[in-house]
């Protein structure tokens, strides 16, 4: 039977949108359903603050009357105009195993792009590339992670099929933080960041929201001249000071300063899928009741590393290096503190040397691979 593609124009159907995805992969033991509450956050365009400077379609596949996949394409008006060849994004890619279903949806998101004045499109991305930019194909078996998008193999294989070509590839390194030990990790023979001047301090939680725009602006900077850089707004770091306020600590906050000015940031974000993994998409009352609990006693043992930089003037130098060495050390120390079995940083970029080596250096393992496509339309 024919594949239909059709434009999600009510609320109904972005319910459907929205909750697609664990129905779809609901045989896949490997897959773990996020919050249907979380992501209507990502993507409801009353909720989302991508809307804010961008904006997208979302469709629907059906098959003998049956919703089979979905995808999204948009335009987010904070990249910059040179970035990707100037492509157009889509995103929220999702599909049963049929390459007909999968190039339908391409089709679709294609034609909107070019309605739009793009000649090349590029992703996925939800929704944006500060928002589960890329395609998981390797590490399809480890333990879901926050913010961090699932899909299955045999995605990768259609959009090959459907003219889509490798751009970019994203990967997360592991660290093992229970085993890890300063004294063994770093043998760099640089000083300390207290030893070289600088202040090191943790996050101010009475002063969060405040303390988020440090993190934008020092962020913003320090990957301004990247591949792949797109500006963070204040509307995308909301969720900091307000809905994940309650699982955050001010220890997985590490802020450097020089001489009271803040010049590098760290942060680690508590693996939200410890508390939420086993209850579902859309939970019962005794799941949320069993939520609420957990978000005030639960102890969590993995989180992901996000939002590391350093202000671009002390970057390719020895400074630079102590200073980013320094953060990881510092995250190593507070273990005890914030008792995290692991943390994975990503995404960094395959060409990265730099931060590779020093993720190397303190025995970090590359764990999964996320992948950008692109393709002339």
């Amino acid at each position: 039977m024919a594949v239909s593609v059709l434009p999600v124009v009510s609320k109904a159907a972005l319910k459907e949108f929205i909750q697609l995805p664990p129905r779809l992969y609901k045989n896949f033991p490997n897959y773990t359903a996020p919050l249907t509450l979380e992501r209507k956050g990502l993507l409801d365009p009353k909720k989302s603050a991508f809307f804010s400077h961008g904006k997208a379609q979302y469709w629907i596949a059906y098959k003998n009357n049956q919703a089979v996949g979905r995808i999204s394409a948009q335009i987010d008006d904070a990249q910059p105009a040179d970035a990707f060849d100037g492509a157009g994004l889509f995103g929220s890619l999702d599909a049963i195993d049929d390459e007909e279903v999968v190039k339908a949806l391409l089709d679709a998101a294609e034609d909107w792009l070019r309605a739009q004045g793009v000649k090349r499109a590029f992703g996925p991305c939800l929704l944006s590339m500060n928002e589960e930019p890329g395609l998981l194909v390797d590490g399809h078996d480890e333990p879901p992670m926050i913010m961090v998008p699932w899909h299955p193999p045999y995605l990768e294989r259609h959009l090959e099929a459907c003219g889509y070509r490798q751009c970019r590839d994203l990967h997360f390194w592991r660290l093992d933080v229970a085993g890890a030990g300063v004294a063994e990790l770093a043998r760099h023979n640089l000083p300390s960041l207290r030893e070289a001047g600088y202040a090191v301090r943790s996050l101010d939680m009475g002063s969060l929201r405040s303390e988020v725009e440090i993190f934008r602006h020092v962020y913003n900077d320090a990957w301004k001249d990247n591949w792949g850089f797109v500006p963070i707004e204040s509307a995308d770091l909301e969720g900091l000071s307000t809905d994940l306020k309650p699982f955050l600590h001010k220890d997985y906050g590490v802020i450097v300063e020089k001489e009271g000015r803040p010049i590098a940031i760290a942060m680690i974000l508590p693996n939200l899928f410890e508390i939420t993994g086993d209850l579902g998409a859309n939970p019962s009352l005794l799941g949320w009741g069993k939520l609420a609990i957990r978000t005030f006693s639960h102890n969590f043992s993995t989180g992901r590393l996000v939002l590391f930089g350093i202000l671009s003037e002390f970057q390719q130098s020895i400074g630079g290096a102590i200073i980013a060495m320094g953060m990881i050390e510092e995250i190593v120390s507070r273990k005890k503190k914030y008792k995290f079995e692991w943390v994975e940083a990503g995404w960094v970029l395959d060409n990265n040397r730099p931060m590779i080596k020093i993720l190397k250096q303190f025995n970090f393992q590359r764990t999964r691979t996320l992948r950008l496509f692109d393709k002339v339309i």
